[in-house]
Formats: C-alpha cells, structure tokens, sequence
C-alpha cells in the first residue's frame, strides 16, 4: 500500500518499534549489517531519544545505549541532534524511510550511527498495522483498577472520608520534600555561622578537631528567618513553572540564582532578565536570528550577562538541559522564564511569602483567597515576550506567561504543602485549619486521564470531584494503592475482598 511519511506520526512508529512488528529475522542495517533486537528499550516520553536502555545485537556485535526513531533520515539533521549531546548513547537510528547515504546520522561526539530502514521489513502493510495499533490502544484503555467490578456497593459517605484523608495524605508527601530542602537550607545557614576549626599544623591520627561534631536538632529559631521559607517557595514556583518537562532544570536554576544571591549582586530588572537567561544557557547567537528586533532585544541582554558574568559563581546550565519538543510554545522554558525577572521583584519588594501565609489563615472564602493569591503572583514579563515563543519563533497571539490554570496548580502543589510546613513547625493551629479547609473547598484543577479513569471505575457518579482537595484524592489512591495493588490498605479494598 502506497504511504505518505510525512502523514505518518513518530508516534505510530515508536509503536511499530516497541512492538517489533517487524521480519526479525531479515532485519538488517542500511550498510547491510544483519540486526538482531534483543530488547526494545523503555520508552522514553521526554526530551531525548526515544528509547532508553535498548539491547540490540549489530553484526557480531551487541550494543547497549538508546534508539532514536523518525520518519526520514533527514530527520535527524533537521532536529539538529548531531548537536545536542543527550543523543550521544545512541546505538541505532531507526527511520521509516529515507535515503541515509545523503544524510548520515553522526552523534555530538562524531561517531557514526547505524541506520535500520523499517520500510522493508515491516511484517504487514501500514493499513494492518494502523489496525493492530488501534487495536493495542483500546485494550490499554480498558486496563481496570481491580476493584471495579465489584465496588458498585461501595457507600458515597465512605468514599468521600477516604478520599479526604487521602489528599491530606498526598499534602503530607509534597510536605516532605520541601521539609527537607528547609532542613538543607538552615544546616548550611547554620555551618556559615559555625566558628571553624584549627586549619593548619601537624594532627595525630584521631585528633579531635578531626571528628566532625554532631549537627544539633534545628529549632524553631533555626527556621525563623523568613529568607529560608522565601527560597523554598521561589523553587517550588519555579518548578510549577517547569510543568513535567523542565522541572529539574528550573529548580537548578532558581538554586544557582538564588533570592539571596539577587540581594547581593544589587542587579536591576533588566540585568536580573539577562542573569536568568544567561545561567539558564539560553541566550542565543545573534547570528541565527533573522528579524532586528529579536536581534536587537538579545543583544542587549548578552551585553549585560556578560557585564556581570563575572560575578556569577555558579553554574550555567546546557541548551539540551532543556526541553522544548513535545511541548506547546506556549510552555516552552523560554515563555515561562520570561516571568521570573517581575516574581523575583515580588519576593524583594512585596514580602509575597508573609502575604501569603496571611492569606491562609484568614477567615475569607476559599474564593477569595484563591483571588488574593492570584493577585500576588500575577505576573508581567517583558513586552518581547507578550509576543515571541522563543528568540526567533514569533506569536500571532499574546501570550501569558503565567495563566490562571498554571497558579491554582502552583497553589495546590507548591503554596499548600508549604504553609502547611509552615504550620507544623510553628504550631499554627490557624494555617494548617486554613490550608486544608482551602485545599476541600478550591475549584478543581483541569481533569486528566487519571480523574477520568477513577470517575468511571470508582465513583460511578456516587462522589464528584467538585474540589482540588477531592481531586488529590483520588490521584493518590490510583498512584499509590491502586497500582501498586495495596487493597488491603485501602478502605474500598478492605470492603470488597
């Protein structure tokens, strides 16, 4: 049957691959090197290559790395993957079609790939294939949570308490890590304020001064600087900011130009722009940009980087630290660091967190406080960006680099879980009431296959989620009873086998 690559998704490939609907035993390479497939790899949902962890047999040879899939040879130098060294484990580059004579694939490092051309080998007709896929994606739909058949029984009354119980239980986990990064944050406030020990001369073997003395208990006075709780929240911002593909990356970033750094290097907003941009590794050449006024806009922040570069001690991430495909442009990393330069203002001028925390504990409707917090950190970002996905790539429309959907999630998983630090440490019996009492009554976020599946198989119309906090809920019931199997310590489990 006659094809068109260029109508054919990656994705319906990435299926072909990992479920190998292929000859195996006729597969060979474009240099014509007999291939034998000893494990598919994992699929990797990220930037990078496709497949991570892949085994395959090339020649007499059998190779462990990554595989990569497009629809053309071409592809790969079109992506620029010869330039990005996350492509450097790569074993195998597999294309639909394509002539690879014309277009070699060479790794960032310069070694050469093997290309396998799957047109020749696929085991039926694209048609078929298409069929089978479908086919593959309705049976993965219809995976069931192991008690759906029987929890038709189950009481509304007990579902909403569990569920109750279960968000606070997922609050209680986002808890943990910024207790522990606060925890971080005050040792190292404490060790540079710790006399030191004697540096120099000749010391015996068991010397005391060579015995590091136990870190004390932190005490509430430890985490009474308000610079600590202002750092957590810019780097939990600042990860919401990251969405699922930049998280890592954007905490890195918030750690290296950290609130107290920006405090002593005095920077003002446009310096403070070009500093983000700079250490993030984004700043473009200006040779690749075609119209005058990105050009003209990324030469003024390259001059001021380079103004205070020298000032800046820690470490400048790498352009691959960054992924912008698959990712809509308007939450590519470049949009969202757009609106950190005006947040980072915020912290120094408005005393966000001790607004913040006020905000909670009062006795407003769950409404108004969820207007208060959007009002605090609404944000503006530079003109350029109002209008420009990345450098080069204008927008048609204007673009918010901070959307309503973005705060109430940033609220939920970022704001809550601290407050409610906040709360344990200090006994305030007013934040937590106010945090947890918020969380039951906020709108629900945006719905995701998870609500969905767990609405049909669990709720079956008994309980809606018509709170964040129900919604939580439900998210830590699939992702850690219901998957890991744990019904015997689940409240529904425990009813129905």
């Amino acid at each position: 049957m006659p094809h068109h690559t260029g109508n054919i998704h990656e994705r319906f490939l990435r299926h072909i691959w990992s479920q190998q609907y292929l000859k195996q035993s006729e597969l060979r390479t474009a240099d014509g090197k007999p291939v034998e497939v000893l494990s598919v790899g994992a699929i990797n949902l990220d930037g990078g290559p496709d497949f991570h962890n892949a085994k395959i047999k090339i020649g007499k040879t059998t190779y462990a790395g990554d595989v990569e899939i497009h629809r053309t040879a071409f592809e790969w130098l079109q992506h620029h993957h010869e330039q990005d060294p996350r492509y450097n484990k790569v074993i195998l580059h597999v294309v639909l079609e394509g002539d690879t004579e014309k277009s070699p694939t060479i790794v960032h490092s310069g070694r050469s790939v093997p290309v396998l051309v799957l047109e020749p080998f696929l085991s039926e007709s694209i048609r078929s294939i298409w069929q089978k896929t479908i086919l593959d994606e309705r049976v993965r739909r219809s995976e069931a949570i192991k008690c759906s058949r029987v929890n038709g029984g189950i009481p509304a009354e007990l579902l909403r308490k569990w569920l109750n119980h279960l968000s606070v239980e997922r609050l209680e986990l986002k808890l943990r890590r910024f207790d522990e990064r606060l925890k971080q944050l005050a040792h190292t406030g404490r060790m540079e304020v710790r006399e030191e020990f004697r540096k120099y001369g000749l010391r015996e073997e068991g010397f005391p001064d060579e015995i590091p003395p136990p870190m004390p208990e932190l005490t509430q006075q430890d985490f009474s600087k308000r610079e600590l709780w202002e750092q957590i929240l810019y780097e939990g911002i600042m990860e919401g900011l990251g969405y699922s593909k930049n998280q890592e990356p954007f905490v890195r970033l918030a750690q290296n130009v950290s609130l107290a750094w920006v405090r002593s290097a005095d920077a003002d907003a446009p310096t403070l722009e070009a500093v983000l941009f700079g250490a993030a590794g984004l700043l473009p050449k200006i040779s690749a940009l075609k119209d005058n006024h990105s050009k003209a806009y990324a030469r003024g922040l390259i001059d001021a980087w380079h103004g205070i570069r020298d000032r800046y001690r820690s470490e400048v991430l790498h352009p691959a630290d960054w992924q912008f495909f698959p990712t809509r442009p308007a939450n590519f990393p470049t949009v969202r660091l757009s609106a950190v330069p005006a947040l980072i203002q915020k912290f120094l001028k408005d005393d966000v967190f001790w607004k913040i925390i006020q905000t909670i504990k009062s006795i407003v409707s769950a409404n108004e406080k969820q207007i208060a917090l959007h009002k605090l950190l609404h944000i503006d970002a530079h003109p350029f960006w109002s209008r420009h996905y990345n450098f080069d790539e204008p927008s048609a429309k204007p673009i918010k680099p901070l959307g309503a959907s973005r705060i109430d999630d940033m609220i939920v998983n970022t704001i809550l879980p601290i407050a409610l630090l906040y709360a344990r440490i200090f006994i305030d019996k007013d934040v937590r009431e106010g945090a947890v009492s918020f969380l039951n009554a906020m709108a629900p976020l945006s719905e995701n296959s998870v609500t969905r599946l767990m609405s049909k198989q669990l709720l079956k119309g008994k309980v809606k989620l018509d709170s964040a906090g129900a919604q939580q809920g439900v998210i830590q019931l699939y992702k850690f009873y219901c998957t890991e199997e744990r019904c015997a310590e689940c409240e529904v489990g425990k009813r129905v086998f």
